[in-house]
């Protein structure tokens, strides 16, 4: 039996709350909301209750959690307590990604309605294009020709 708790219900009033990417403690509060109403749509699709409640804990901790890396264990343990069952609710976090299963197309059929539903148009198109982003350091793609390019500009 899990020892899944809301893990909402403990989280202190919205002004005590760390902000969590640069949202302040009043919009983290709020996207909490979102994300339980959000993964209400998703629920259903998962087989079993237990499911359900880790699919929420995962989605939850890649998008609220306030840790350095987004491992398994890292989201758990700061979004469910380093308590007696800490261990067990993070094998079973990870036996949840590693070995759950799911109707993968019904999920993504779904994430697809919401996205229709929310943008989309019968003429309507959505680009996303990263290439605004600054690139940095040696290893990022396009670093060297940018370099190049800005020499070759001042010369």
């Amino acid at each position: 039996m899990s020892t899944l708790c809301d893990i909402t219900a403990d989280l202190p009033p919205a002004a005590n709350l760390r902000t969590v990417g640069g949202l302040t403690a009043e919009e983290a509060a709020s996207l909490a909301e979102e994300l339980t109403a959000y993964h209400h749509h998703f629920a259903p699709l998962f087989y079993r209750r237990e499911q359900r409640q880790w699919a929420e804990v995962y989605l939850r901790g890649l998008l609220t959690a306030d840790v350095p890396r987004k491992n398994v264990e890292a989201m758990a343990l700061r979004l469910l307590g380093v308590g007696p069952h800490a261990e067990r609710q993070v094998r079973a976090l990870q036996q949840f990604i590693g070995e759950g299963a799911w109707d993968d197309q019904a999920i993504l059929a779904e994430h697809q309605r919401l996205v229709n539903e929310t943008l989309g148009e019968e003429d309507g198109v959505l680009i996303i294009d990263g290439s605004d982003f600054p690139k940095h350091g040696q290893h990022s793609a396009g670093v060297a020709r940018e370099t190049v390019r800005k020499h070759r500009q001042k010369g």
